[in-house]
């Protein structure tokens, strides 16, 4: 059940003037701590959008957040598609109320990049967070 006080979002929905996402249905959609949330009962997605304001190639940015990446990331995986680096990974972690499966994403482009944490209450759920992320798209690079 979505939540009434929020507002929903569906399908292909402009994030920013530069990027896009896909969703597998409907979700709730607020600002929260200057990041983008998106969620639904059992998925939440925390999404940061970054400019490229210092003209850093898609593969310099790609390195650097392999360089900070978690030593405990598993699955780790990059693709390039559509003119966008994407890499992701996943990590186990402890929450209050147990363990949560977390599928971590990045989609970079020209113009910046999209870094999104993606918390899954049941590990089924990881192939629509991997479409979720393909799905990222640099709508004004086109």
């Amino acid at each position: 059940m979505l939540h009434p006080d929020f507002p929903v979002v569906v399908g292909t929905y402009k994030m920013t003037n530069e990027w896009s996402v896909t969703l597998p249905g409907k979700f709730n959609r607020r600002i929260e701590n200057n990041d983008l949330v998106i969620w639904r009962p059992g998925m939440t997605l925390w999404i940061a959008i970054w400019g490229n304001d210092k003209g850093e190639t898609k593969e310099s940015r790609l390195n650097r957040i392999m360089n900070d990446m978690s030593p405990k990331a598993l699955e780790v995986k990059t693709t390039t598609s559509s003119s966008i680096l994407r890499l992701s990974y996943r990590l186990k972690e402890e929450e209050e109320q147990g363990a949560v499966a977390a599928f971590y994403c990045f989609a970079i482009g020209k113009t910046g990049q999209v870094e999104m944490a993606i918390y899954l209450d049941n590990e089924s759920d990881v192939k629509n967070a991997q479409a979720i992320l393909e799905s990222l798209i640099e709508v004004n690079a086109l």
